[in-house]
């Protein structure tokens, strides 16, 4: 099992946290209020309700139902940690609870007494010695503990082999340890503000999440009725439209890990509150959590002010993140590379489909290439696999192209399948930018295609825990460079620096789709249009406008999956890059409007920038820089994918370059597609540059715009920045008033 590493010291507070609490008032305790009562059911009803019981069993032999099975038998059988005297150690207690509710399912759904019994003796020595714990992340941990100590104190009710007396002692010992941990964690400011006034991301959500379950398990808890009111103040607002962390195209801010590791703590706290609070339960918004900064000071909280929570399991301004999420999906099935991300995927999609949620969630859940049907990516959440995932028939969502201008993201694809090709362009900016895990990447993007990933972000390599991520700032991202310089370096903590990138004039289509990313640095602005043609190739088109009037050095940089400790192979020669691994390879041609860059590479240090990465694993890989020397070149630039050992269709594309005067740059690019060989134009304008040209095979192209990539036979043209194109004398399209403008027949 992977999740975020544990730092085994005692507390901290840096003294820059501390500074930086005294920015915002930090609140005291709210009062309590009127009881908010839940539905008690008979038990179960956390986890699994009585109904849930044939659903479970009939999947034993089910696949792939029956690997869950198995691994719950294994879990059962497997002998826990003894937790040492005077430690509260939360991994510990995870294995212990994951033991005890592994026999506790057992127990519950196929009668073992004997299952019953482990599970009661792992139940009852549960201890409530949370003041021992060293964890400075317990917060973002503590679900992994609560959430199967109360199943297995929930199952066993269900069953004849404990006591009302025992399970008392039970819930007085996990409410204990509930209680300590909120004294800690939420009611002390120094502490609050440092896991949730400052994140205002996963941490609030996990932390609010575990005690939330805790108060639906013991709604007689005199401390219930405040903690389901923080738990439901939480979803309310970060999962809504108000808190800036889902935006409203479901991007989510911290990007795809942090989403997940978020996600398998809510999930089951919103499946239980689905079925033990109904909707017009009244709750109470509790603020002491709020965030009063940039991007938050709309909060708008009032403390104690009545509400009622529409579920997000059922709200589709929530929904919208799992449609975000899974374009993100590389072809690999793992999420995209973005902002500080490790491995990610999305396993827990797949236990709302119960519910209604669409079928690709469980496709998605299962086609997985690297972590087939997991269910314990981030906490083992195995049994409730056994209950909530639909039976309907998977399939890939019905979409290959996506764009999110809220979020930040254009995602471009020819399939759903392992070897397809795959491109995502970032630009993000407002509450999509200012996050904890944001990384300085306006117009930059990732490359996979024919089973490899080949141009990359270089993830998340944070040796320092009290410093960003070296891979953070704009040079370790596929971005245009300044002399040396791109967007401005991130601060800490909610200092964003960084620059707000701008998802524009997106167009999709069969033949050819687009998207651009607008962004600002260095007195230059950067409009980066990204072409995807006939599903086979990617043109880069990088308009600059720049206020400096003397050259300047401007470096297209590349950072490719291969050289140094990642394997692959790369070669360079003047303006060309060809780069290879096992099952693919990629040619990038680039030229500019100001000449013929040539491609060189940075200076290496091991593990430090811009060489170094961190994704699974950390290393070292090659970096390469288109570089030239202008005022403001326009970057042309072909990526070009091939599978390892084909010819043809799916063989290296021919790309040729084309003198296309002063001020002018065109390639001409080659293949063929179902054994039909094609020939198209990409062309890139600076103003007054030519604006016909004609080819020695008799053919002529016209237009007065910036940027056009047009197919010889007529099959499609894409226009931007320009009223008009002429292919041989005939207007393709013509009067056009929008920034961009596709023709396809």
């Amino acid at each position: 099992m992977t999740r975020p590493a544990r730092t085994r010291q005692r507390w901290r507070v840096p003294v820059l946290s501390i500074v930086a609490c005294c920015v915002l008032a930090c609140s005291s305790s709210p009062a309590p209020k009127p009881a908010a009562q839940p539905v008690v059911a008979a038990h179960p009803r956390m986890m699994y309700t009585p109904a849930d019981k044939a659903i479970v069993v009939a999947r034993q032999h089910k696949a792939p139902f029956d690997a869950i099975w198995q691994h719950l038998r294994d879990e059962a059988a497997a002998t826990p940690p003894t937790p040492v005297p005077g430690t509260w150690d939360s991994g510990v207690w995870e294995q212990n609870a994951n033991v005890a509710q592994a026999n506790a399912v057992l127990a519950w759904a196929l009668g073992d007494a004997v299952a019953a019994a482990k599970a009661k003796q792992l139940l009852l020595s549960f201890k409530d010695n949370l003041e021992d714990n060293d964890d400075q992340d317990i917060d973002i941990h503590i679900p992994s503990v609560l959430f199967p100590i109360v199943n297995t104190w929930d199952l066993l009710l269900a069953t004849p082999w404990i006591t009302q007396d025992e399970a008392k002692q039970a819930q007085t010992a996990i409410a204990s340890v509930t209680r300590k941990f909120v004294a800690r964690n939420l009611d002390d400011s120094t502490f609050s503000f440092l896991s949730f006034v400052i994140t205002q991301n996963n941490h609030p959500l996990r932390a609010s999440s575990a005690i939330g379950y805790v108060a639906l398990a013991f709604p007689d808890d005199p401390d219930a009725t405040r903690w389901l009111d923080w738990a439901t103040d939480q979803m309310d607002y970060l999962l809504g439209p108000k808190g800036h962390y889902v935006q409203s195209d479901g991007g989510v801010s911290e990007g795809p890990f942090y989403f997940s590791f978020g996600f398998e703590a809510y999930v089951p706290f919103l499946l239980a509150l689905d079925r033990n609070s109904p909707e017009s339960v009244v709750h109470h918004h509790t603020c002491i959590t709020r965030n009063s900064l940039d991007p938050w000071t709309d909060n708008g909280c009032v403390e104690g002010e009545p509400f009622k929570l529409k579920n997000p399991l059922r709200d589709p301004w929530f929904l919208a993140t799992l449609d975000w999420d899974i374009s993100l999906r590389r072809p690999s099935g793992l999420r995209a590379v973005l902002d500080d991300t490790h491995v990610a995927i999305l396993p827990a999609g797949a236990l709302i489909t119960r519910l209604g949620a669409p079928s690709y969630l469980v496709w998605d859940w299962g086609t997985n290439a690297v972590m087939p049907f997991d269910t314990g990516k981030f906490g083992d959440l195995s049994p409730w696999y056994l209950a909530y995932v639909s039976d309907v028939a998977p399939k890939p969502p019905p979409w290959r192209n996506r764009f999110f201008a809220a979020g930040g993201q254009a995602m471009f694809r020819s399939g759903w399948g392992p070897d397809d090709l795959w491109l995502m362009l970032v630009a993000d900016h407002g509450p999509a930018r200012k996050t904890l895990h944001n990384h300085a990447d306006g117009a930059s993007f990732a490359l996979s295609a024919y089973g490899e990933d080949l141009l990359i972000d270089t993830g998340y390599y944070k040796p320092d825990s009290m410093k960003n991520p070296i891979t953070t700032d704009a040079p370790e991202h596929n971005v245009i460079l300044i002399d040396g310089v791109g967007a401005p370096k991130r601060g800490l903590l909610n200092s964003w620096g960084d620059t707000d990138a701008f998802l524009e004039n997106t167009k999709d289509g069969e033949a050819v789709a687009w998207a651009e990313a607008r962004i600002s640095y260095e007195k230059a602005e950067i409009r980066r249009g990204v072409a995807f043609a006939r599903k086979r190739y990617f043109v880069v088109a990088d308009r600059i406008a720049s206020d400096v009037t003397t050259p300047r050095a401007f470096q297209w940089r590349a950072h490719l999956w291969a050289g140094f400790d990642v394997g692959g192979t790369y070669k360079i020669a003047g303006n060309r890059l060809t780069m290879d691994r096992a099952l693919g390879g990629l040619t990038i041609s680039a030229t500019t409007t100001a000449g013929d860059p040539t491609f060189v590479e940075p200076p290496f240090t091991s593990m430090q920038s811009p060489h170094v990465h961190d994704i699974d694993g950390s290393g070292n890989h090659a970096v390469a820089d288109a570089t030239i020397s202008a005022v403001a070149p326009g970057f042309l630039v072909v990526l070009a994918p091939y599978k390892q050992g084909a010819t043809g269709d799916d063989g290296p594309l021919t790309v040729t370059a084309i003198d296309a005067g002063t001020g002018g740059a065109l390639w001409r690019i080659e293949g063929s597609t179902a054994g039909v060989k094609w020939r198209d134009f990409a062309w890139l304008r600076d103003a007054g540059a030519p604006s016909q040209l004609f080819f020695l095979d008799g053919h002529s192209l016209e237009t007065d715009a910036q940027f056009v990539l047009v197919s010889q036979a007529g099959e499609f043209a894409l226009l931007a920045g320009g009223a008009w194109v002429k292919l041989d004398g005939v207007a393709l399209l013509s009067a056009n008033t929008a920034p961009v403008a596709v023709y396809a027949k």
